[in-house]
């Protein structure tokens, strides 16, 4: 299993700490595009309406997990 893999499960399973820096390696592995205004990054897929806005932090949020979240099982993932 890859490290995005492994990664991909922390979040589904709930995690509650993922870092800015692999929230971002992972959201552009899967293609999305980032615009960035202030703190605060912008992500957004072209083929779906799944926007995912994170601030740049060591640690994200409790609420920005749940985008994370809700955003990979719009790409089909689920928890194992």
């Amino acid at each position: 299993m890859s490290s995005r893999d492994k990664l991909i499960q922390k979040i589904l399973a709930g995690a509650k700490n993922v870092s800015f820096d692999e929230a971002e390696s992972l959201l552009l592995w899967l293609g999305f595009k980032v615009k960035v205004s202030g703190s605060h990054y912008v992500y957004r897929k072209a083929d779906t309406d799944c926007t995912i806005s994170i601030k740049r932090r060591p640690q994200l949020y409790p609420y920005q997990i749940s985008d994370l979240r809700e955003g990979l099982i719009k790409h089909g993932y689920k928890e194992k």
